[in-house]
């Protein structure tokens, strides 16, 4: 037992040491931050579907803010589901690596729900797969768009699991 106690405390002693890390500001010579974990603000939309179609309350629509900083995150939802789903709307806080993978946990209307969630832009994975190199700070339109996957799991309200998929613009 205080293995487990002792090990639990160095897990979160790293994660605060890594937290403080990531809020310090980049020194002069750290030269330039790739756009993958800087800061950023996203907005998106799109379909949701809930996970177990018997039990489930069917598909309907997302919007969401969601705001990145290196290993932190945040962000807000609204899901509608029409008559028979009704309406959520979930508050939710996150580490992870930037917009690539964030584990969050939040509350809303409907309680307590978990989520994961990736936000891939389009660009990025254009220039991966092809081997493009260009501009990384380059703020067009095409560099803005960006494709928005979510599993969510509600604590006390199994039918509301989901998984959401959406298109967003970052800011």
């Amino acid at each position: 037992m205080r293995f487990l106690f002792t090990r639990t405390q160095g897990a979160i002693a790293a994660l605060l040491l890594s937290l403080g890390a990531a809020l310090l500001p980049a020194t002069a010579s750290a030269g330039p931050l790739d756009p993958k974990i800087i800061p950023a603000m996203l907005f998106s939309a799109g379909r949701v579907d809930t996970r177990n179609s018997d039990t489930g309350v069917g598909s309907g629509f997302f919007l969401d803010a969601n705001y990145t900083r290196t290993f932190l995150n945040t962000g807000v939802s609204y899901k509608s589901w029409g008559s028979e789903g009704g309406d959520l709307a979930n508050v939710y806080v996150g580490t992870g690596f930037s917009k690539l993978v964030q584990l969050q946990v939040g509350m809303g209307t409907q309680g307590m729900v978990t989520r994961v969630r990736n936000d891939f832009n389009m660009t990025s994975i254009y220039d991966f797969v092809t081997g493009t190199k260009r501009n990384r700070y380059n703020t067009s339109l095409g560099n803005r768009l960006t494709l928005t996957f979510a599993l969510e799991n509600y604590k006390d309200e199994e039918r509301l699991d989901n998984f959401h998929i959406g298109l967003g613009l970052l800011y």
